[in-house]
């Protein structure tokens, strides 16, 4: 493991988590669920090593829908 690397990265993960927080927050739905996702890229080709790290929030959303389907293969009864 490459301890400048991950460290490069786990401040620049911490930096960005800083900075986007509070918008995170403001984007919560009803239940109170956001979510923040980070993406830590290294790039070797170049020297020294390149670092890009980027952040994702977003709004939790969840949906349903229920309901009953008759089997097209019965008849109905009569009431």
């Amino acid at each position: 493991m490459n301890q400048p690397e991950t460290k490069a990265a786990i401040d620049a993960v911490s930096e960005l988590l800083d900075a986007h927080f509070r918008e995170a927050e403001d984007c919560a739905d009803e239940d109170g669920k956001f979510s923040l996702g980070f993406r830590v890229c290294f790039d070797r080709s170049h020297s020294p090593t390149r670092l890009k790290v980027t952040c994702r929030v977003a709004k939790v959303t969840t949906d349903e829908i229920e309901c009953s389907v008759d089997d097209p293969a019965q008849p109905k009864l009569p009431l």
